[in-house]
């Protein structure tokens, strides 16, 4: 810990002085710098570097005055406020506007911990902006573009390596050196009237040909501001030099590409059309005026809509202007109503830079055959999908019909593994194969004898041995049906595990089909979150704990990370304890409603005992409680997880309790009653700010 070393007094009565001079200065030295009742000379005298401002508020306005000063001064500066009438309303306003504490003249014992916490919270902020000024320092050493700073002499006062190589210099040889060094006579006007305008304060970009140390002329995109110190003086400029010799390789490139492009247009079989926003045809290729058996000349600046709808004025459904007004692209079928035939059009935007959408390309492809093709292979899909579906949905009834109490077990699981399949970007084809497989996945256990099967006690191990033998089972039944999958494979191998701990076979590793892997995932979940006659159903949060536990060694980190994300990420976890059993209900049914999952406790000391062994990322704590109070709740949680989001509840009116909160390292406050909406707010709040800090 350390101890204010430099300390200032800012309107201090004589009595007080002494007191505040004898707690804060022990051993008889004076570590008081200055006293003065004048907020300005504290202002004057900061670059003594103070390390504590000692505030009396015998009037709000000189305590207000003071913070407001100081945090433009510095943001982080040690600063607290003795009022000689205290009250909760000034503490919250001015622990807000940035003091380290504030204190009746009835706390006074309380002036030199205070302090000595007040200095080190700065020392604390303090290295952590060294350490972003260093990375600053590191991206501008490291940045690609050159970036140079001179001052108002025009002499380079910064140059950064990029610009050194870009140029041909040392940084010895710039610093200190007129900026024109990098000017030709003909580009030192340029240069002069833009410096001319940053001594406006006017930022500016332009072109310009630099030359280097060897003679060479390089095409330069220079970007400048000016550098305004915080009482408006100018200091000089800043300028940011981008290379465009690559950009010009480029330019050259694309006028190739243009006339490349100009000839495949014309030789494309589909017809493009460019049309301006009033709806006339600016341009078209060769595949359209072949089509409508018309010329160039009597296609252009023709309204599109006659040309290819026959008709006065634009139908109901054009696209054009959808396009025109959403700036996005959309498509359509287009059936030409003089030859019936089926074109695909695709209306794209042509925007400006700035945004604006200045026409748009048509595009129409013909797919006649195609959706002839199309239609006659999905009609024939669907027959197979339907005659597929048909025959599962029977095998997986016959085998839940045996168990009412795992009935619905294996369509749960499907419906658990393309949810986390979906999440982890799966194809629809893949997701569809993971369906069948996930309600098959058990019609093994057809074969087992429902007496074993839902056994409560401990199985014999010839009995575990036949619980065994389903995937065995399975896969023989499933081996010759020919699924356009591998559902036999994994179903096989559904309870197989990465260390080869599983069964049948004892795979390890990649050995297991990945389809596989995620069933076994979801088939954990979905046993443990359900009631059986020899257990009640667990929660979700034991299944997450499980998966967490065997991530790695068991089952694939990937996938357990996946279905935490798609199944109830961890952000969403909360902790809610009210001694209050009524009020603990209401908050519980609420957020779980609105998708949390939510642990609540009517005893605090419970609540603490389950937060030390799993620890969530927002708690929500009344603070009168018998026993343990919210603010022992929040000191304890703060120390188990200190970047917890903990929100309290409060009496109305009880604002001595707030600040206490406050201070302790509360993130929000409620006050009873409190609105659900309120809750489902402060809620919300508390997951962003978690989510940002972490």
């Amino acid at each position: 810990m350390t101890y204010p070393e430099r300390i200032f007094f800012l309107g201090l009565p004589p009595k007080l002085e002494r007191e505040a001079r004898s707690r804060l200065c022990p051993n008889d030295s004076d570590r008081v710098l200055l006293s003065t009742n004048d907020v300005l000379e504290i202002k004057e005298n900061l670059t003594q570097q103070p390390d504590f401002l000692l505030v009396y508020a015998a009037k709000p306005e000189d305590a207000s005055q003071a913070l407001a000063m100081l945090q433009q001064q510095s943001p982080y500066f040690p600063t607290i406020v003795i009022d000689p009438h205290p009250s909760m309303e000034k503490a919250m306003e001015l622990l807000r506007a940035g003091a380290a504490d504030y204190l009746g003249l009835n706390q006074l014992d309380r002036l030199e911990a205070a302090a000595v916490m007040a200095v080190n919270r700065r020392i604390s902020r303090t290295q952590m902006l060294s350490a972003s000024e260093k990375r600053y320092r590191t991206l501008v050493e490291t940045m690609k573009d050159g970036l140079v700073a001179i001052d108002n002499q025009r002499r380079i006062t910064f140059i950064n390596p990029s610009l050194c190589s870009l140029m041909g210099y040392s940084e010895q040889e710039l610093l200190g050196q007129d900026i024109q060094i990098f000017f030709d006579p003909t580009n030192k006007a340029v240069l002069e009237h833009h410096l001319s305008r940053r001594r406006k304060g006017i930022s500016t970009s332009y072109d310009v040909e630099v030359v280097t140390k060897g003679g060479s002329r390089i095409p330069i995109l220079i970007s400048a501001s000016p550098l305004i110190d915080p009482e408006g003086k100018l200091l000089g400029s800043m300028a940011i030099y981008t290379d465009l010799r690559a950009l010009r390789r480029m330019e050259g490139e694309v006028r190739q590409a243009a006339s490349e492009w100009r000839q495949c247009f014309d030789a494309l079989e589909d017809m493009v059309v460019v049309i301006s926003n009033d709806c006339k045809v600016q341009r078209c290729n060769k595949a359209l005026t072949r089509y409508l058996g018309l010329d160039f000349a009597d296609i252009v600046n023709q309204p599109y809509y006659h040309l290819m709808y026959g008709k006065n004025q634009p139908p109901l459904d054009c696209l054009q202007h959808e396009v025109i007004t959403t700036g996005k692209a959309t498509v359509k079928d287009f059936i030409d109503p003089k030859t019936d035939r089926i074109f695909s059009l695709t209306v794209s935007p042509i925007s400006a830079d700035d945004g604006k959408v200045m026409g748009s390309v048509h595009l129409y492809r013909d797919i006649t055959e195609h959706r002839r093709q199309e239609q006659e292979r999905m009609n024939l899909s669907r027959a197979i999908t339907e005659g597929l579906e048909a025959t599962t949905m029977a095998l997986t009834n016959m085998v839940d019909s045996r168990d009412p109490y795992t009935s619905g077990h294996s369509q749960r699981v499907a419906e658990l593994a393309v949810k986390v399949a979906t999440h982890m970007g799966l194809s629809s084809d893949e997701l569809e194969g993971i369906k069948f497989c996930g309600l098959l996945h058990d019609i093994g256990k057809g074969a087992i004898p429902l007496d074993i099967l839902n056994r409560p006690g401990r199985l014999t191990e010839h009995e575990q041995g036949i619980i065994r033998e389903h995937p065995t089972t399975a896969y023989r039944i499933l081996e010759n049906i020919p699924f356009p999958w591998p559902v036999a494979r994994v179903v096989y191998e559904h309870h197989e595990r990465l260390d080869g701990s599983g069964y049948p076979q004892g795979l390890t590793g990649e050995q297991t089909h990945p389809w596989a892997k995620l069933l076994a995932v979801c088939d954990v979940v979905e046993a443990m979150t359900s009631h059986r006659p020899y257990r009640p159903a667990h929660s979700m949060h034991d299944a997450f704990t499980v998966l967490r536990e065997g991530a790695g060694s068991q089952y694939d980190s990937e996938i357990v990370k996946a279905a935490l994300e798609a199944l109830g990420s961890d952000d969403r976890r909360v902790t809610v304890v009210d001694d209050d059993q009524g009020v603990l209900g209401v908050y519980t049914s609420f957020l779980k409603r609105a998708g949390m999952e939510v642990f609540s406790y009517n005893d605090p000391k419970l609540a603490l005992e389950a937060y030390e062994q799993d620890p969530t990322p927002t708690l929500v704590t009344d603070l009168k409680m018998p026993g343990l109070s919210g603010l022992d709740v929040l000191k304890a949680v703060k120390k188990i997880k200190p970047n917890a989001e903990v929100i309290v509840v409060t009496g109305h009116g009880d604002k001595e309790s707030v600040v206490a909160a406050m201070r302790m390292g509360a993130s929000d406050y409620l006050e009873k009653p409190v609105q659900m909406a309120e809750l489902q707010q402060a809620v919300e709040r508390a997951r962003r700010r978690y989510s940002q800090g972490s």
